[in-house]
């Protein structure tokens, strides 16, 4: 246990299963799902990493939490930090702060006592991070964190852009009346081929199909060159099926029965959150197949639970614009321990993505850096 002036204290754990998940969850709700609870603990289940939780408490009410993991290896080059670095201008020994895997990281901290928290936290840090350990290392990192870390010295470089459909609840039907007109005609005549392409559609809990979806998600990493199997692919969702199968929503596309196309998503505060998708490539029909069980079939879901956001990560950023996506930015932030060590990033300049996308997808005061809008706390 570590003591803090102002009157909080910090404790540190290796597991969120002592932690109440509604607690937690309370806090993470502004940097997102990949900063929730059951999130978290399945990546605890992860080979080549161990983690340590630092959490600030006032009294008995938990107001901050930060996970810090120490890296033994990386089975997954797309989170490797060595690019990272390299493009930062740096190299070494860094800590991996915030979270591991997924598309958004962050510091948990209370609405009026953020900075309080932030700086305990931050200085609980630091016992962890001894030399030769150069310091922390967040990767997509919110705006709403870079911006905190930024005024506190962190050095902040651009990783990539994270896309929404802001659905606002609405049917597929009436969420196609919010777009632009060239847009909704192709999505309507999209999904309407999809749904006459005589698939059984449904939607399953991941424990419940994830025997069958396990070789289709792997037909699709190896499509794009990714060394995977369908025992790996196995392997790796049924950590989160341990973890968030209450959370799952697994959509399903069958013929005769067979399962040809599925995509994985989370329900969370709200929103659902994609995270996978898979396909039986000689089974499909040409139906915009991927579109129909990534998007649209899912709108149509989200409308019957009330859900308004459907999340759908980082990548093929076009195509998520033509459909109504808005952008936001993530981050690479390195916070170094000494000031000599902090790095220096080459200047942002990110006027093409508001070039390339327009203003209904890119807020230009999200992407300006430093930043220009007020620093958002709740």
């Amino acid at each position: 246990m570590h003591s803090s002036p102002p009157g909080l204290r910090i404790e540190t754990t290796t597991t969120l299963d002592k932690v109440s998940p509604q607690d937690w969850d309370a806090l993470a709700e502004p940097e997102g799902f990949y900063m929730s609870h059951g999130w978290l603990r399945s990546v605890e289940l992860e080979s080549g990493a161990s983690v340590s939780y630092l959490l600030a408490y006032a009294g008995d009410r938990l107001v901050g939490g930060l996970p810090m993991y120490e890296i033994e290896r990386e089975n997954n080059v797309f989170y490797s930090l060595a690019p990272r670095l390299e493009q930062m201008g740096t190299s070494g020994d860094w800590g991996v702060v915030g979270s591991r895997r997924g598309y958004s990281s962050g510091i948990l901290r209370a609405p009026g006592s953020e900075d309080a928290v932030v700086d305990e936290l931050l200085n609980a840090r630091r016992e962890f991070h001894r030399p030769p350990r150069k310091g922390s290392l967040f990767l997509f990192a919110t705006s709403r964190t870079a911006q905190t870390l930024h005024r506190r010295g962190g050095a902040v470089d651009f990783d990539c852009g994270d896309a929404s459909l802001l659905t606002r609840g609405l049917s597929f039907t009436d969420y196609c009346d919010t777009l632009r007109s060239r847009h909704r005609i192709s999505l309507r005549r999209e999904y309407v081929r999809f749904l006459q392409a005589g698939y059984q559609l449904g939607h399953q809990r991941l424990s419940e199909c994830l025997e069958e979806a396990a070789p289709l998600l792997a037909n699709l990493q190896t499509k794009y060159g990714h060394s995977v199997t369908p025992e790996q692919t196995f392997h790796m969702f049924a950590e989160q099926a341990a973890c968030l199968d209450d959370q799952s929503v697994v959509f399903t596309a069958r013929s005769k029965g067979r399962l040809v196309a599925v995509s994985v998503m989370y329900e969370w505060q709200g929103k659902l959150y994609a995270r996978a998708a898979g396909f039986d490539y000689e089974a499909l029909r040409g139906a915009y197949e991927y579109y129909g069980i990534c998007y649209y079939f899912p709108i149509d879901y989200m409308s019957t639970r009330g859900l308004t956001e459907l999340h759908l990560g980082i990548g093929a950023y076009s195509a998520k614009v033509n459909r109504g996506a808005r952008l936001s930015p993530l981050w690479t932030v390195a916070l170094a321990d000494d000031p000599a060590d902090v790095p220096h990033p080459a200047p942002l300049d990110l006027t093409s993505w508001y070039t390339d996308h327009g203003a209904d997808a890119v807020q230009p005061g999200l992407w300006e850096f430093p930043w220009t809008l007020p620093l958002r706390t709740n």
